[in-house]
């Protein structure tokens, strides 16, 4: 990558990588949540809750640098996204990525609490209102554990700065409710939890998907998808999508379709 692509934030010059789709650019912060398997998996299941060739306004809750929103953008053209951030660092870098791919016109960045969400966010229903809240309650674990420093980290870990009954609220209230979806990517075990929050919300839980690494694991991740004004939607639970091949490195032809080839997925 040449120098002058390179982008200084906050003492630290940061040269971008490419994001492996559309041929999107990507800033990366040391001191901010890293792009990861969840979200490169959020972005694809988002995506497949709007579609083609339809306008489609979409909200992104805890949007960090801006890496989910970069990626469901370039699986849907047709999609107009606007993403939450409170952390000022991840924001600043997501305000870069904006600029660094031209998106300005697509995607727009909000620095603020997801709890005290602007008027032009509030005076607005969105089609598709997807997040990667915290997994963890802060019962689990340590916040100044190592393994989740830096502090930018651990509040994208952890639910210091809004619960996760706080991001499902806000979720609710934000998805358009003439059939608006509401998406999200968690930890397995608090499935029940998501379920019975989405009730409370009125959130009729439609899709279900459990993410393995292969075929003996069992799930790391759960993509969730619920729908607004719905209560009579049918509930289905996906096949489990596994990563890998069973004693190999190598991905599945499953991951292979969703991290290299051309959007194709619907599940409306």
């Amino acid at each position: 990558m040449t120098g002058k692509n390179a982008v200084y934030i906050e003492g630290d010059t940061i040269v971008p990588e490419e994001l492996g789709r559309g041929g999107l650019l990507f800033l990366q912060h040391k001191d901010c949540y890293k792009l990861d398997t969840a979200s490169v998996l959020l972005a694809w299941f988002a995506a497949s809750f709007s579609r083609a060739g339809k306008p489609c306004e979409m909200l992104e809750l805890g949007s960090g640098t801006g890496g989910v929103s970069l990626l469901a953008s370039a699986r849907r053209n047709n999609a107009r996204i606007d993403g939450v951030e409170l952390v000022e660092l991840a924001y600043k870098v997501f305000l870069e990525n904006i600029k660094l791919n031209h998106l300005e016109d697509r995607i727009k960045a909000f620095n603020c609490d997801i709890r005290d969400l602007p008027s032009e966010i509030k005076n607005k229903a969105y089609d598709v209102v997807f997040m990667n809240p915290p997994f963890y309650d802060g019962s689990k674990g340590s916040v100044t554990d190592t393994s989740v420093k830096p502090e930018h980290e651990a509040k994208a870990r952890f639910s210091k700065d809004g619960t996760l009954e706080d991001f499902i609220q806000v979720q609710s209230l934000r998805t358009r409710t003439s059939g608006g979806f509401a998406v999200m990517c968690f930890s397995p075990d608090r499935v029940p939890e998501v379920f019975s929050l989405y009730e409370k919300y009125r959130i009729t839980p439609v899709r279900l998907l459990t993410v393995h690494a292969n075929a003996s694991k069992n799930a790391f991740l759960a993509l969730i998808a619920g729908k607004k004004g719905a209560p009579n939607a049918e509930f289905r639970v996906l096949p489990p999508l596994f990563i890998n091949e069973e004693g190999s490195s190598s991905l599945t032809k499953r991951a292979i379709h969703i991290y290299e080839e051309e959007h194709s997925d619907c599940f409306i």
